[in-house]
């Protein structure tokens, strides 16, 4: 159990510096006090419409979040030179990236968990009644989301000698993933098809298996699905026929948990040649 030491030791030294209760109180702020200003700006009367903007801030402030605790993760103590004491120990470079892994993702989820449960005290506040089901698969959505952009970050750290080239890596991660993904599918549209699309409807379902490769659109449309599982999605109401496996909510989990053993299997088996002398 050489892991739960690093991951242990991971956990308390991210409390002792702040970080954990930065991310908590940012979290806090962008979910509960979102949910609550919607609620009264859009005057919503049910809880499950409510819920979304529970979800919705998640699916930024959860990526940010994992990639700035974890980025540092192992590559921080590369370049400090205190990875050859905890190696030292009797520690294997596998129990350095598990135990990095958990820990990073332990302050992650702490973070989820307080969100959460500010947003229930908001909607029984101004609702009086909290959808449980819906709420509960939701928050464990979100803590698996967590967990998968902890993933990458650790697996991109473990690849990366020095702090500078893990911070533009975390910068470059973020940006693809909220903004630069958008224009992939069409890109790839144009190559296959030689032109644009001109409407929405009648695009072919690949596309949006384009689209649903990146983490952060797999876990906003599985949450869509959780909260409000009889409401047709975009992706249904533009296809207009059968939903291919590849877009139905079991393998967007497919493609989270992709995401999340992918990079850490990459970074483990790069950490584990790179020689550090």
């Amino acid at each position: 159990m050489s892991w739960a030491v690093v991951a242990r030791k991971d956990f308390e030294d991210a409390a002792r510096s702040k970080m954990l209760w930065a991310i908590t109180a940012l979290f806090v702020l962008t979910t509960a006090g979102g949910m609550y200003a919607a609620g009264v700006v859009l005057d919503q009367q049910r809880a499950s419409e409510a819920l979304q903007w529970l979800g919705a801030p998640a699916a930024m402030i959860v990526p940010l979040a994992a990639l700035v605790v974890a980025y540092l993760a192992i590559a921080g103590e590369r370049e400090s030179g205190s990875i050859k004491i905890l190696l030292g120990l009797p520690h294997t470079r596998r129990d350095v990236v598990l135990g990095k892994l958990l820990g990073r993702a332990t302050v992650v989820a702490v973070a989820t968990v307080v969100a959460f449960l500010a947003g229930a005290v908001v909607l029984l506040v101004q609702h009086g009644s909290l959808p449980v089901v819906e709420f509960a698969l939701l928050g464990l959505n979100t803590l698996f989301f967590g967990l998968v952009f902890v993933g990458i970050a650790v697996g991109f750290s473990a690849m990366m000698a020095t702090r500078s080239r893990a911070m533009a890596g975390a910068i470059g991660l973020f940006f693809i993933f909220q903004l630069i993904w958008d224009f992939v599918p069409l890109g790839v549209y144009y190559v296959v098809e030689g032109g644009m699309p001109t409407v929405m409807q009648g695009l072919p379902a690949w596309y949006f298996f384009v689209q649903m490769i990146n983490p952060k659109n797999a876990y906003s449309t599985l949450s869509t699905h959780l909260v409000n599982p009889n409401t047709a999605t975009q992706i249904e109401q533009m296809l207009g026929g059968d939903i291919p496996f590849y877009l139905q909510e079991w393998f967007l989990v497919v493609i989270l948990l992709a995401w999340l053993v992918v990079p850490v299997a990459l970074g483990y088996w790069r950490f584990q040649r790179v020689d550090l002398g």
